[in-house]
């Protein structure tokens, strides 16, 4: 697991090493053990390492036989093994056992059609000197980032924002559309960055420059089934053959390497499926100090006690978590809204005390529908057959008054009231906009002094909702969970894993995701998901064996904290001389202000909403984004490939 950054001339001169070193600076948490450099012709590379694998050979950028193809490269490659054999059985010489090297004999051998070969996540660049080209690639499910922009006499790219904005050029306007979908949906889906003149590279996607011109094409959709079921029994059957393969794939790892364990269905099948492998499995949890709402740890330990495990578990109070939020956003490079940042940022920094690798299930609720939304359409059924007037003289209304918090059960029911709501009308793709929101269109139009009917998201959603038809497919359910696997998925939850692990020096792998499983799972009718209003269904029946009972029926619950009563409380002062500042970003501060103190009354829940803005204006004023700071020198670092 590392950092990547480089950048490849028009003019086909050298770029400079100082502003590589720099690039590489802004990466150092992604690999605290190493760093390496290529200078070349018309290119240059910069690496950060976290040993994984390989732990003496794997040090980056490596070569090909004759130097004439160079790669630099952030994930892990699972199959490495197997395609290195093939290719040494093509006359390929390996001088490491890394799975970086495979990349560039496989790239000798397939060109950009490599990437149809790799089970993995990966974002890597490979130089060409021969082609004089780059090629940029994703992973399938956008598990690992990648971001590049286009300058006049050259083309950038690296892991995060922060390492790009280190090159002069890029166009550093604040995109309008971003912002709004920002404040949409807590974060920016690809291409677009708050940045016009930075993209980020899609999910299963490769980029190729050559001759000063990016052609950028897609490789992999979820949708292209290699497989399929018959029946409810044979897919059943084969998902938990899937299943254990590739978390027998995820646990190679030459460092300590365990699991997070949250006691849900996702993570304790997989050490379910890690403990038959017959090693001593390691897992971990984190809870919180006189807070059951939010505090997991009773399943965690029932599910580390069923299977065996050497548990680790840390009680942390909510001072632990609330003392880490400067140190966090201000190692942001870029604007990230959804709270449930600060748990994950918190249990990857005491994981990283104990191992390297964790594996995680995340992926699991997209693919098999385990979340609230999920049930909106099965819902709103239910809400359609009473009479149009008891629903709108009676009902919305006696929902609508509600209290929206987190603090009661009434609450509680108020907020997923209010949510269901919002999603409840018009067309796929409106309702489904209206799920995903932390704020509606017309609050974010009337927040950002917009055209009251501007809803770009909604644009997003309707195309994403086009290619599944495309397809032909016509699955309301399967229609949703497409969405969020192109949407939500790497914009949100994928986003904020590798953003928080990676400030810890944590590698976090998700077996859930392996392409074959997705697009197996994507392939079965959503009815084997999710009957009526039992969510996970075929999850939980090829897993059966590996839940205790009380887990398997246990109600879904988020990584969550109580980052609302914070705002009305101890983060009060701090929120309220942050979003008042003054940004890049204009805002109606008047209604701000109404909405906190709609919020501190509990009658409606704007948790999410206050904090993105929060976190946006705390970008905004600069707080680890643009600062310029000296590179230090790594103990170990690798010699720079220079020019021949």
């Amino acid at each position: 697991m590392c950092g990547i950054a480089g950048i490849a001339r028009r003019d086909g001169g050298l770029p400079d090493r100082g502003v590589l070193e720099r690039m590489a600076y802004r990466l150092r948490h992604r690999g605290p053990d190493e760093e390496g450099f290529l200078v070349r012709q018309g290119v240059g590379f910069a690496f950060r390492r976290l040993r994984v694998i390989d732990l003496d050979t794997g040090s980056q950028p490596q070569r090909n036989e004759d130097g004439t193809v160079h790669v630099v490269f952030n994930g892990e490659i699972y199959n490495h093994g197997e395609l290195r054999e093939k290719l040494v059985r093509h006359g390929h010489e390996f001088r490491t056992r890394s799975d970086t090297e495979v990349l560039v004999h496989l790239y000798e051998e397939l060109g950009p059609d490599l990437v149809h070969e790799l089970n993995g996540m990966f974002a890597f660049a490979i130089w060409d000197s021969r082609a004089q080209s780059l090629l940029l690639a994703r992973d399938r499910l956008g598990i690992k980032p990648l971001l590049w922009a286009e300058t006049s006499g050259a083309l950038v790219f690296g892991s995060e924002m922060g390492c790009i904005t280190e090159v002069d050029g890029p166009d550093l306007t604040i995109d309008p559309v971003a912002v709004h979908e920002y404040l949409s949906w807590g974060a920016v889906p690809a291409p677009r960055t708050p940045y016009l003149g930075i993209r980020r590279l899609p999910p299963a996607h490769w980029l190729l420059w050559k001759d000063g011109h990016a052609e950028t094409r897609r490789y992999w959709h979820p949708l292209d089934a290699e497989e399929r079921a018959e029946t409810y029994e044979q897919a059943t059957r084969r998902l938990r053959e899937l299943l254990e393969d590739s978390v027998r794939l995820r646990m190679i790892s030459d460092v300590p390497l365990g699991a997070f364990l949250s006691g849900g269905v996702d993570s304790t099948a997989l050490v379910g499926l890690m403990s038959q492998r017959g090693s001593d499995v390691r897992t971990f949890s984190i809870g919180f100090e006189n807070d059951p709402i939010f505090d997991e740890t009773a399943y965690a330990r029932q599910a580390a006690e069923f299977h065996g495990t050497q548990h680790v578990e840390r009680q942390l109070s909510a001072a632990n978590v609330r003392e880490v939020i400067p140190e966090l956003l201000d190692s942001m490079s870029e604007p990230f809204g959804s709270p449930s940042l600060l748990p994950t940022y918190v249990v990857s920094r005491e994981t990283r005390r104990e191992m390297t690798v964790a594996l995680s299930g995340d992926g699991a609720d997209e693919l098999f529908a385990g979340y609230d939304k999920y049930l909106g359409d099965v819902y709103r059924g239910w809400y359609h057959r009473a009479p149009e007037p008891l629903r709108r003289y009676l009902l919305t209304p006696l929902m609508r008054a509600l209290p929206a918090s987190r603090d009661s059960r009434i609450g509680e029911f108020g907020r997923k009231a209010h949510r269901f709501l919002d999603g409840m009308e018009g067309d796929a793709a409106l309702r489904h906009d209206g799920w995903m929101r932390i704020a509606s269109a017309l609050e974010v139009n009337q927040l950002l002094g917009e055209t009251p009917t501007s809803n770009p998201g909604l644009e997003t959603i309707r195309e994403v909702h086009a290619d599944f038809e495309a397809h032909g497919r016509t699955d309301p359910l399967n229609r949703v969970l497409f969405t969020d696997l192109g949407i939500a998925l790497p914009t949100d939850m994928l986003r904020k894993v590798d953003t928080a692990s990676m400030l810890n020096s944590l590698e976090v792998r998700v077996p859930f995701l392996d392409h074959r499983i997705v697009s197996f799972v994507m392939s079965m009718p959503g009815e084997w998901k999710m009957n009526g209003t039992l969510r996970k269904r075929i999850l939980k029946d090829a897993v059966r064996d590996v839940l205790p009972r009380g887990i398997r029926r246990r109600p879904k619950r988020g990584f969550d904290v109580p980052v609302g009563e914070w705002l009305k409380s101890d983060l009060r002062d701090l929120f309220w001389d942050t979003v008042c500042i003054d940004g890049a970003v204009p805002l109606d501060r008047n209604l701000l202000e109404s909405w906190y103190k709609e919020h501190t009354s509990g009658r409606v829940d704007r948790t999410k909403l206050l904090w993105a803005v929060f976190a946006l204006r705390w970008w905004e004023r600069g707080a680890g984004a643009q600062a310029r700071e000296a590179p230090s020198r790594l103990e170990h670092a690798t010699p720079a490939l220079e020019p021949a």
